[in-house]
């Protein structure tokens, strides 16, 4: 329900503001990114992102796209509520869309509070004992507060051990956590719970557990209020500058590691 909710809500902001909708220009699905610009009145064109998941794209189901060059002829209506499938390419779309759009609305309607990404560790507080749990293998972040705390727990079902993490306590699964190590002082999710459909039950399970919970990462650009709304307390996304450049690293199968340098990471905390 949070991302029906969220898209409704952006159409309800249009609607009331008197916005005309930004319409699709261009779709690109990479190999780790897909990236969908749009593009409104009186503005440089906006992009969102979503992460390819490979265990989506390469089922049998998926290999054939009938839809293909038919995309930024759609209203951006139909594309929204791709959103709303099942884990599968058309999701994936929607979910980048619905980013894009959340960009635009973050651009002129824009109450939250906002802080740089570098201000992340500062505003959750973390020290010596704090303990930290994260679904999903996001290293960049990890490494950052290992420096700080070694209590920490990283769930993903597809981790590949390396020496770096062999102090880090790693699970494949929230089943195969015990009651008393569901209780976390941070709780840190990827954006790609948004596509596997994961984050609501996650949010059921964590949001009377953990002091905060942060949903990070370009997937999760969206806008913030429904997150909130179930127990999210940072929504940590991305401002692409340059479209056309960060399109470019998409389509030639780069990751976030190579289109960074083309925008800012953000964080939007509830109040």
């Amino acid at each position: 329900m949070i991302l029906e909710k969220t898209v409704d809500l952006v159409k309800k902001i249009y609607k009331i503001h008197k916005i005309i909708p930004p319409k699709i220009t261009k779709v690109i699905i990479g190999l780790g990114y897909t990236g969908v610009e749009v593009t409104a009145y009186a503005y440089e064109p906006f992009l969102g992102l979503a992460s390819t998941l490979q265990s989506i794209i390469t089922k049998t189901e998926c290999s054939k796209i009938s839809f293909a060059g038919k995309l930024t002829d759609q209203p951006i209506s139909k594309l929204l509520n791709w959103a709303f499938e099942p884990p599968s390419l058309k999701k994936i779309i929607g979910i980048a869309t619905l980013n894009g759009v959340s960009q635009h609305i973050l651009k002129i309607v824009n109450p939250y509070k906002k802080f740089e990404e570098k201000n992340l560790l500062k505003l959750v507080k973390i020290n010596g004992d704090t303990k930290v749990t994260f679904i999903g293998l996001i290293k960049p972040l990890i490494r950052e507060i290992y420096k700080i705390s070694p209590s920490i727990t990283v769930i993903e079902d597809s981790l590949s051990i390396s020496p770096e993490f062999k102090d880090i306590k790693l699970k494949r699964s929230i089943d195969h956590l015990k009651q008393e190590e569901i209780s976390t002082d941070i709780l840190v999710c990827t954006g790609t719970t948004l596509i596997n459909n994961t984050l609501e039950s996650i949010l059921e399970i964590f949001k009377k557990k953990a002091r905060k919970i942060i949903l990070i990462g370009p997937t999760a650009s969206m806008i913030p209020d429904i997150l909130f709304d179930y127990g999210v307390d940072i929504v940590g996304g991305m401002e692409i500058f340059d479209s056309e450049a960060t399109l470019q690293v998409l389509q030639e199968g780069g990751g976030t590691k190579l289109f960074r340098k083309y925008g800012k990471k953000y964080n939007l905390i509830k109040d």
